[in-house]
């Protein structure tokens, strides 16, 4: 059985190198010595099975993101109850905004304090305190790390975007009091997942979305790049599967410029 479904935290990195597997000569230029990241992944197979296998990617937050949304211990809705995000598997049917959906994959990785380098997004995880967006919402802290986008509704949206509700970063709300920006002493690990198309589910009662790479991804990546990161994912076979984002990505500071204008 996998370490993933064991909640085993493997190690971060994987030492360093000059070239990293799958780079190009038209992504951007990197120092030589670049840290690599090891991330475990389980897919659901067209015939129901279950592959777990590990791979070794870019330190960067693209790749981060695929599995930096959930730290071990957060409560995932299932059909069965709520079950912590370590103990599911593809296949599992979670509660998300399409109804019951089986998860076709997850991803997980481990933050490690103190690994800080110019490229990587897990220097610190955000903690979102118990009743910060209301009595009992959420009814107990939880853990998120930077890939967690969380759903922003308000009325101007629909009149101005045409949408009554966006996607934005958690820890852009990042405020001292009621989210709050931590960098745990040890190692914490991470996860996200996917069903079978993008969009929401809720933890703690927060609504957030399920992992995406972006309706513009394709755009950013060098062939061999682009290779790497589908080698993640052998469910699909060009980005394009992982079809259109269920909302608008966008940033704090944007919704709040549009909706105080």
């Amino acid at each position: 059985m996998s370490s993933l479904h064991r909640g085993f935290s493997p190690a971060t990195y994987a030492g360093t190198a000059t070239i990293y597997p799958g780079h190009d000569a038209d992504a951007r230029p990197r120092r030589t010595g670049a840290l690599m990241r090891k991330f475990e992944v389980a897919v659901l197979r067209p015939d129901l099975t279950v592959d777990f296998t590990q791979h070794v990617a870019p330190a960067t937050p693209f790749f981060e993101e695929c599995a930096s949304a959930f730290a071990r211990g957060t409560l995932i809705d299932t059909v069965r109850g709520p079950v912590a995000i370590e103990d599911l598997v593809p296949g599992d049917y979670i509660q998300t905004a399409l109804g019951a959906e089986p998860i076709t994959w997850i991803g997980s990785t481990t933050y490690v304090p103190g690994r800080r380098t110019e490229d990587t997004s897990l220097t610190h995880l955000t903690r979102v305190t118990a009743d910060a967006m209301g009595f009992g919402n959420p009814p107990m802290d939880l853990l998120f790390g930077p890939a967690a986008r969380m759903v922003v509704r308000h009325a101007r949206l629909k009149t101005l975007l045409g949408q009554a509700a966006v996607l934005a970063r958690v820890e852009e709300y990042t405020d001292g009091d009621r989210f709050l920006q931590i960098s745990p002493a040890g190692t914490v690990q991470l996860y996200h997942l996917m069903v079978r198309r993008h969009t929401t589910l809720k933890v703690g009662g927060v609504e957030v979305e399920t992992f995406h790479p972006g309706n513009s991804a394709s755009q950013q990546l060098g062939e061999k790049t682009r290779a790497l990161f589908m080698s993640m994912f052998p469910n699909f076979e060009t980005l394009g599967d992982f079809g259109e984002t269920c909302a608008t990505r966008t940033a704090r500071e944007v919704i709040e410029g549009l909706i105080n204008t």
